[in-house]
């Protein structure tokens, strides 16, 4: 069975209905990118590019320069270290990705936050796996940063091997956010995006599929910020799960008051380091958007760089993201020039994080190797709507991508509870 067996848009669709898409970068651009990679300067070694292990978020001073220089050579194509995957090639990348029913959709959104009106055409990007049952319940999946629609593809596939499109009790929707690579908006380099707007355009795309009353969300990262206010804003979501936690200001000054159990303190005592040590690319990312950006869109290898130190130091070392999948990432933002439009969401305009809504049902898996703790202790406390708190004994931040059957046994169970 293909999995473009799956891409039948549902009965309630809109009109206009969203078009069918196919990733197809030009040989030129691809071309191009090869060139960059191959002509790009390595800096000469130093104390710290070889006494680093991003692996360690205790001791990491960034990425190493052995692992830069290894990626550079599989990037480009060549053999390296990376034998046991095969040498990298996008083309092979862009088919598997193409093996997705995917389609790209207009939607128009009008949003008040206090006295403010925006209004905005969003042009987003999604892929999906769609049911033919009458009662299947609609998923909202949302990616992160560094990451992609492609995060989810581990349990997308799994989801197509246990189920046929008769019987999958979900529609499964995983867009790429907005801004994020196929994903534009009219006026994107005149007006910034705000988190709230953001919500409100993946609301609207769930509508527009007819699939906007009863859908559960669920989000890491960056989706785990939009995710809770997409539940707050929308009527039609439901629920909410995540596997990554931001707490507001007000319920840090009530942890600091709790117990932390014994088996909760690796935990939290992980948060607390990469608290200290992690978070200098989010400060630069919030007070010097424009800069980093303009920087990293020069040189692909100083893109990898920066982005591929947060898949070694996020994610659970025991169990390492590939490096073809790293390279994909990268290569998706470059070919795609989504570096500088997909960091809105750290503006200073956007520093507060929303909460969990009060009134509806709450899931939480928990990873070991997560940058943020949410502890259950903790959890239990915050959280009166809290309905599943799953503790996992490995994974990491990207946990979609990290450990797909772990992820998917979560949602599925949450959703079986509500």
């Amino acid at each position: 069975m293909s999995l473009h067996d799956f891409g039948t848009l549902p009965p309630g669709v809109s009109t206009p209905a969203p078009t069918p898409f196919t990733i197809n970068i030009p040989k030129t651009q691809q071309e191009r990118l090869a060139n960059l990679i191959n002509d790009a300067e390595i800096a000469a070694p130093s104390f710290y590019n070889t006494h680093t292990d991003a692996t360690d978020v205790s001791t990491s001073v960034g990425v190493s320069r052995d692992w830069l220089v290894n990626a550079r050579e599989v990037w480009a194509g060549r053999d390296s270290n990376n034998t046991s995957e095969g040498r990298y090639s996008w083309e092979e990348e862009q088919k598997k990705f193409n093996r997705y029913p995917q389609f790209t959709a207009d939607v128009n959104v009008e949003h008040t936050t206090g006295e403010k009106t925006e209004k905005e055409t969003f042009h987003l990007h999604f892929a999906a796996l769609f049911s033919r049952s009458p009662t299947a319940t609609p998923i909202l999946l949302l990616h992160g940063w560094p990451g992609a629609w492609f995060e989810f593809a581990p349990a997308l596939d799994r989801l197509a091997a246990q189920y046929t499109p008769e019987t999958l009790p979900y529609h499964v929707v995983v867009p790429s956010l907005p801004d994020f690579g196929f994903s534009t908006r009219e006026g994107v380099s005149e007006r910034e995006l705000s988190r709230e707007l953001a919500a409100a355009a993946l609301d609207g795309l769930m509508k527009g599929l007819g699939l906007g009353d009863g859908y559960v969300v669920q989000g890491g990262d960056l989706g785990a910020i939009i995710g809770p206010l997409v539940a707050a804003q929308s009527e039609g979501c439901k629920a909410l799960h995540v596997n990554f936690s931001f707490l507001t200001p007000e319920q840090r000054e009530s942890v600091a008051k709790f117990t932390v159990k014994p088996e909760e303190q690796a935990l939290v005592a992980r948060a607390a380091v990469w608290g200290g040590r992690g978070r200098a690319y989010a400060t630069m990312h919030s007070t010097r958007p424009s800069t980093i950006a303009l920087v990293l869109g020069t040189n692909p290898l100083a893109m990898l760089a920066w982005m591929g130190e947060k898949f070694q130091e996020w994610s659970d070392s025991r169990y390492p993201v590939p490096l073809n999948t790293v390279l994909s990432v990268v290569s998706y933002y470059w070919y795609t020039n989504s570096f500088g439009r997909a960091i809105w969401a750290y503006s200073p305009n956007g520093t507060i994080f929303p909460s969990v809504p009060s009134t509806k049902p709450f899931g939480y898996s928990s990873y070991p190797s997560e940058i943020m703790a949410l502890p259950r202790s903790w959890a239990e406390k915050l959280f009166p709507t809290l309905v599943l708190y799953k503790q996992h004994d490995k994974g990491g931040h990207f946990a979609a991508l990290e450990q797909p059957e772990l992820f998917l046994q979560d949602l599925e169970e949450f959703i079986a509870l509500i």
